[in-house]
């Protein structure tokens, strides 16, 4: 912030500094030119041989009327350069739709009609590089859009077999076969999880994913999603702190809810070690709901966090402590939030949860510090808002 202030405080005085330079120069041809004219008539005044009064005389009305014809030229030249600054400066700026009219064929007509053409042939030019960047990226999106589809029969059917296999309906596996056949079955899951963020990601980009919001209790979408994970969660031996506060029910669409609390709490428990804590608080202001997940985990990176809502991004450490995963979560849920009228944000390192459970004790050790993440939700109470769309969104379903 304070370097943007740097930089407009160093434009602002360059701009006045030209000005000073424009206003500077028009006073010196003031100046030259009256004087200059002045010392003519009074030159051919006196070899004309009148006596010194009317010599001043016809010198000071000479210099009068000079100056005021040299100040009206002098101050036009001004503006128009000045104009001619301005618009320079905003095509610096980047706007690229303004023009200066052409009032004159002189110099610096010509040097005005100049610039109009550089900035129309720039303003084509960015236009059709927009607008080729545009269909280059739609028809990635539509390419991933049929590709996904295209992948989701074979593997479901894949999925349908391998489970066959696995029951037994198909004959006896020994322990050996049954293994490898679990491995197969959790790759396929792997590669449906996949497909169905991809399909998430092209409904999204190509704006035909529906909001259907309903009044729903939103304290018992967070727990379906917790529920969801209740195995991981033993597993892993974690303990879930709730603080849910009692509010009425929201107009929300349940699925998109549910796919949001569901990614976030997921990250939370894929991240966080053995035996660690995950906070889920709910709260209400004057107009939102809160929804916020903390967790003991390893955090996210300082320098890989502005990447952390973009799509297939997945921060080092994350990498290392899971190497399975799409990286389109986050992106799903940001986009869920920004179209339905409610926000997200997150905060890390934030080791109070870590300090509040005696995970780590600031005062004997600070190596890590950079623990905790915690992931805000922020709905409007008066509800998400309402979206028409031809497809809804899979992710976690």
């Amino acid at each position: 912030m304070n370097k943007e202030k740097q930089d407009f405080k160093n434009k602002d005085q360059k701009t006045k500094e030209r000005k000073k330079f424009t206003v500077s120069l028009s006073d010196k041809i003031l100046i030259i030119i009256s004087s200059s004219l002045s010392l003519v008539v009074v030159g051919v005044v006196f070899i004309a041989g009148f006596n010194v009064e009317q010599i001043l005389m016809v010198g000071g009305s000479i210099y009068t009327l000079g100056f005021i014809l040299t100040f009206g030229v002098s101050r036009s030249f001004s503006q128009r350069m000045a104009s001619l600054t301005k618009q320079i400066e905003l095509m610096a700026a980047g706007d690229l739709s303004s023009r200066l009219n052409v009032d004159s064929h002189d110099e610096i007509g010509e040097l005005v009609q100049a610039v109009n053409d550089l900035t129309k042939k720039l303003e084509t030019g960015v236009s059709l590089e927009v607008s080729k960047h545009r269909g280059i990226s739609r028809a990635k999106t539509d390419f991933v859009n049929i590709a996904s589809h295209q992948l989701r029969t074979p593997l479901s059917i894949i999925k349908w077999y391998l489970d066959y296999l696995i029951s037994g309906d198909a004959g006896s596996v020994n322990e050996e076969q049954k293994k490898y056949l679990i491995e197969a079955y959790k790759g396929n899951e792997r590669l449906i999880e996949l497909v169905n963020g991809l399909l998430d990601v092209s409904r999204i980009d190509l704006g035909t994913f529906s909001i259907e919001p309903e009044p729903v209790d939103i304290s018992l979408i967070v727990e379906r999603a917790i529920e969801k994970f209740g195995n991981l969660i033993n597993k892993n031996n974690l303990t879930i702190r709730k603080e849910i506060e009692k509010m009425p029910k929201i107009n929300l669409d349940p699925r998109l809810a549910e796919i949001s609390f569901e990614h976030i709490i997921s990250n939370s428990i894929k991240y966080t070690p053995l035996g660690g804590v995950i906070k889920i608080s709910i709260k209400k202001d004057k107009k939102n709901a809160l929804i916020e997940i903390s967790d003991t985990g390893c955090g996210i990176p300082l320098e890989q966090q502005p990447k952390i809502f973009t799509k297939l991004f997945r921060a080092e450490n994350a990498r290392k402590m899971e190497s399975v995963g799409t990286g389109l979560g986050l992106y799903v849920v940001k986009a869920i939030m920004d179209k339905s009228g409610g926000k997200v944000w997150f905060k890390s390192p934030s080791p109070a949860l870590c300090v509040e459970e005696k995970i780590i004790d600031p005062k004997k050790s600070k190596k890590d510090i950079s623990l905790g993440t915690s992931f805000y939700l922020s709905i409007p109470l008066q509800g998400m808002k309402g979206r028409a769309g031809t497809k809804k969104l899979t992710s976690f379903k």
